[in-house]
């Protein structure tokens, strides 16, 4: 047995592992139960799934490595798209996954996030083994760092080199997902971040860069492979609700069929009511018990 098979089989244990204790998956849209084969068997119908995330919550990634071996079982060509690489790494991630790059070297070169080896590794080998492409959808971090600091005016004064790192339209709307994200923001300023109406802006218009990039990045794919599945691994405020990357990709791809994966946490799982807020939050929401491990 090849040692990717024996990886993939210990991870299978780990996944097996897994009880009605550890998660439950709701269809948002009428709160019924059901499996993941049956959820998996709903998605393959559709063009872009995303897949919010906790990105420190183990059952999650074992439930995105299961999902996407189900996916590419039913024969269904599929893309793997990571918030976690950025666009200027892309060439590097080709490199490793043509057999042209070690992995010690792809991962000196491609930054890769701190949790890597346990929660992404498996299914870029995943992807590697299965001559799968890998997209890394993300705006290089610094470019956004800017953002945050100075605006979105610096943009056009790259070099096209590095413009092409960054989606070529970024929109800072107005909507709910600014109302969402600014929420979020102000609970993290009334722990002593600045409060300046300046500092909220840059600090939305670096998120909108992101999923703008991003979003940009799935679509390109999309056009580029018509009959292919991408799977867009993503933190779970990118896309719940149908905001943030996933309405980006809706205005620059209108007829594309995407379904959104979120998750719920819980204290007890088992006592979950149905309430139909939940109805806009995902097609399907994952529901994990606060406790549940993280790293």
């Amino acid at each position: 047995m090849r040692w990717f098979d024996i990886m993939i089989a210990l991870m299978l244990v780990g996944f097996a592992s897994l009880s009605g204790q550890d998660y439950r998956i709701i269809r948002g849209r009428n709160g019924k139960e059901i499996n993941m084969m049956k959820m998996v068997y709903q998605l393959a119908k559709y063009d872009i799934i995303f897949f919010g995330e906790f990105h420190d919550n183990r059952t999650l990634h074992d439930l995105q490595m299961e999902m996407t071996r189900q996916l590419k079982q039913r024969r269904k060509p599929l893309i793997l798209s990571f918030e976690m690489f950025e666009r200027d790494v892309q060439n590097i991630l080709d490199l490793y996954l043509s057999g042209e790059m070690s992995e010690d070297d792809m991962l000196l070169n491609a930054r890769p996030w701190p949790n890597y080896q346990t929660d992404y590794r498996p299914l870029v080998e995943f992807a590697r083994e299965h001559n799968l492409a890998v997209i890394a959808a993300n705006i290089p971090r610094t470019y956004a760092g800017r953002v945050a600091r100075e605006g979105l005016e610096f943009i056009d004064d790259l070099a096209p080199r590095e413009r092409a790192f960054i989606a070529d339209k970024i929109n800072t709307w107005d909507d709910e997902y600014k109302k969402r994200f600014l929420k979020t923001i102000a609970i993290t300023t009334a722990h002593g971040m600045p409060g300046e109406a300046s500092f909220y802006e840059k600090m939305y218009a670096a998120q909108c860069i992101k999923d703008d990039t991003m979003a940009e990045s799935i679509v390109n794919a999309c056009r580029s492979n018509p009959k292919h599945l991408i799977i867009h691994f993503n933190g779970d405020f990118h896309s719940q609700y149908y905001l943030g990357t996933v309405q980006r990709v809706k205005y620059r791809l209108p007829k594309a069929k995407i379904a959104v994966i979120s998750p719920l946490q819980l204290a007890d799982i088992t006592q979950f009511k149905y309430d139909k807020s939940l109805r806009d939050k995902a097609d399907f929401i994952i529901l994990i018990p606060k406790e549940a491990e993280t790293r």
